[in-house]
């Protein structure tokens, strides 16, 4: 059991490295091209006819692509109030089971989502449907929300198993209250 701990973490963390740095490179980049845009239009009063689409479509893939870091984070929904309601009435076992419910419910969407919306990725990339501009393929897009998709529904995989384990040790019963959670 220790061992998949151990190999989850640094997944979890290998994970965290390289999509973290991705999203923010591009987030960055998008953001700085966003201000370009927006002086040319402004004060030169020209535009690039694809800058628009550009832009939105680069922030919802940055932002796609950080769901799963936030999930390894456990970020997502964070109700901090509930948790402590339930620690201070000492109802570990009951935090332990949610936590397994929440981490299980995670991946089932996600993995739902992800796993259905290939075929439209695929639809996209045979038909050449294009973005508004009609410059930027749509396909890319949305691979980049299935990626998203699919590395928050791998990750809530990887947390649901881990739960199930700290529950089968007993970690939920000493009371600690990770207050980065999930449920």
């Amino acid at each position: 059991m220790n061992a998949f701990l151990d190999f989850s973490q640094n997944l979890q963390s290998i994970i965290d490295k390289i999509f973290s740095k991705i999203a923010g490179i591009l987030l960055i980049s998008t953001l700085l091209f966003a201000l370009v845009e927006i002086t040319r239009r402004y004060i030169f009063s020209v535009v690039f006819q694809w800058g628009q689409d550009a832009v939105i479509y680069a922030m919802v893939s940055s932002i796609a692509l950080y769901i799963g870091i936030t999930q390894i984070k456990r970020g997502h929904l964070v109700m901090s109030a509930a948790l402590e309601l339930l620690n201070a009435y000492k109802y570990y076992r009951t935090i332990g089971i949610l936590k397994i419910f929440v981490s299980l419910s995670t991946f089932m969407f996600c993995g739902s989502l992800a796993a259905t919306g290939w075929p439209t990725v695929f639809k996209s990339f045979l038909r050449d449907t294009k973005t508004e501009s009609l410059t930027f393929d749509l396909w890319m897009f949305q691979f980049m929300l299935m990626l998203g998709l699919g590395i928050m529904a791998v990750i809530a995989l990887l947390q649901t198993i881990e739960d199930i384990i700290h529950y089968i040790q007993g970690k939920h019963l000493d009371g600690k209250l990770d207050l980065v959670s999930d449920v």
